[in-house]
């Protein structure tokens, strides 16, 4: 879902949402992702020491255990993302080559 930014510098993410906890991340390029926080009391993710020294793909600093633990499918999700691009992009691609979907003859989108 696309969601400006409003003069106040916040984002509505709608009533489902309303009093829920996320963990905010900020990656480069001004990237940031949202992870829902089960806990009334969020408490940061301990940094795992990794032998060969991996970090999960995205430009994270450290490795927490549930990244460990789901090693193959981040980076299964990572190859994926580098072949065929984010959510975004694919989108922007899609668009590209079907300016009509942008017509007002379509109704929302």
């Amino acid at each position: 879902m696309l969601k400006e930014v409003g003069a106040s510098g916040q984002i509505s993410l709608g009533k489902k949402y309303a009093g829920k906890l996320f963990d905010v991340i900020l990656h480069p390029n001004d990237r940031f992702e949202l992870i829902p926080v089960a806990t009334a009391s969020p408490q940061a993710p301990q940094i795992c020491q990794v032998p060969d020294g991996w970090v999960p793909p995205g430009g994270y600093d450290g490795c927490t255990q549930w990244s460990l633990d789901n090693r193959v499918a981040l980076e299964d999700y990572a190859r994926q993302i580098e072949e065929e691009g984010t959510a975004a992009e694919q989108l922007q691609r899609f668009l590209a080559e079907h300016p009509e979907m942008l017509a007002d003859d379509h109704g929302e989108i």
